[in-house]
């Protein structure tokens, strides 16, 4: 009877809270992201160079870095269903006017916006999965949210396509299509986040009473036996050298992430794609990186073992890197930046249950937004470097092989680390 209350109660969850973080970090994702398929146009008519377009895309995180720890300590005092709407229509108004950029300085401007906007989305909708999710199902929960950043990229490539033939309706270029079109869906959706999510498991109308109890039970439970291992306060957060290591492999991981995801438009196109086809191919890595994670995610599960599952993929994703210095056919190359980004992926996806699984309450909102804070240094650095280098040198090659470095430093940290084993069923 208590398997079945069980089952039936992470079921509702899943059906009910896992969209919702799905449907938010998939808009946060397209928002940030769609400037690499704009680039393809957008660069020539504003007389942006590699370098200077690579600043703006790297700027985004420069906001995301300053305002990411204050922005889920709001969410930890006021709620998600509060907070996640007000980010969500601020970030979207700022994409929206990504559409009527003049120039360097206009587009940086609104790049660092639409950073302070999302900074506290994906710490906070993490906050949000450890209140409702069971540690036993986290990972599978975490890695659903997390695929909805290659699905994203790959849907996004999709769309692109069709939104930047719009060019010349109304008098708008197709990149300015692309900004407007992908952006309103953002701003209607943080509308309705305020309305669909409860405040937590306690106040959900849709979970029966004895589900309700044995899903509030068990969370408690589990906080109270993190908390008889070491009771971590904010303070404790700031000062902790696992939390600052686990945040300098974010560095690394997410320079060669947001490095290979806003440039891989370009990239391609460099490879002899047709500005026309490049948005189709763009999409190939991710749909494939989007199936591997699944599988990597359960089998992480099905073995209770997180770090070498996190260690591996990184690995991989950094020696794949490496490799394209030494690679000469378009194919080759864009089988070995598919191989980068689907062992990128397959990290972000397991290891973030290392730090959930050790913080609770406000620590927990603090400790993550730490973390994503000073792992995206690694953002804004990977974007600028390849954009200097390209500029420097005429070719993406030497930009790649550097951002290899960042998957190779993750691998390194996660093997390292004490191991962290999921709760046995």
């Amino acid at each position: 009877m208590m398997a079945d209350t069980e089952r039936e109660a992470v079921r509702r969850v899943c059906w009910r809270i896992l969209p919702l973080l799905f449907a938010a970090y998939f808009a946060a994702y397209i928002d940030r992201v769609n400037v690499g398929f704009a680039a393809l146009t957008m660069n020539h008519d504003l007389g942006l160079s590699a370098q200077q377009f690579g600043l703006a895309a790297g700027l985004f995180f420069a906001g995301y870095v300053v305002f990411g720890l204050p922005s889920n300590l709001l969410l930890a005092r006021i709620g998600g269903r509060t907070w996640i709407p007000v980010i969500m229509v601020g970030w979207g108004v700022a994409s929206l006017c990504n559409a009527w950029v003049q120039g360097p300085r206009s587009f940086y401007l609104l790049r660092l916006l639409l950073g302070i906007g999302e900074a506290g989305l994906y710490p906070g909708l993490l906050y949000i999965l450890v209140m409702w999710a069971p540690e036993k199902y986290r990972v599978r929960m975490l890695m659903l949210m997390i695929l909805s950043t290659p699905f994203s990229v790959m849907v996004g490539s999709l769309i692109s396509q069709p939104i930047l033939m719009l060019d010349g309706v109304s008098g708008l270029r197709g990149w300015q299509w692309l900004f407007i079109l992908q952006a309103l869906p953002t701003i209607a959706l943080g509308l309705a986040f305020r309305f669909a999510l409860p405040a937590g498991p306690q106040s959900a109308r849709w979970l029966p009473p004895a589900e309700k109890q044995w899903l509030v039970s068990q969370l408690a439970a589990e906080r109270q036996q993190r908390e008889m291992v070491r009771h971590f306060r904010v303070v404790d957060v700031l000062f902790s050298p696992v939390v600052w290591v686990i945040a300098i492999a974010g560095t690394g991981i997410n320079a060669a992430a947001y490095g290979l995801i806003l440039f891989l438009p370009q990239i391609i196109h460099g490879l002899g794609v047709s500005s026309a086809m490049t948005p189709l191919v763009n999409a190939i890595p991710y749909g494939i990186a989007a199936v591997v994670m699944v599988f990597w995610g359960i089998h992480s599960d099905r073995k209770m073992e997180r770090n070498w599952h996190a260690a591996i993929p990184a690995a991989c994703a950094g020696l794949a890197l490496v490799s394209c210095a030494l690679l000469r056919e378009p194919v080759a190359i864009l089988a070995a930046l598919t191989f980068g980004i689907t062992g990128v992926f397959c990290y972000v996806a397991v290891f973030w249950a290392v730090p959930s699984a050790m913080l609770t309450g406000p620590a927990a909102a603090a400790g993550l937004a730490l973390i994503n804070s000073v792992a995206n240094i690694g953002s804004f650095a990977g974007p600028y470097l390849v954009g200097w280098v390209k500029d420097h040198t005429g070719s993406f090659s030497l930009g790649i092989v550097a951002l290899g470095a960042g998957p190779l430093l993750a691998a390194l940290v996660a093997a390292s680390l004490k191991p962290v084993r999921a709760n046995s069923r």
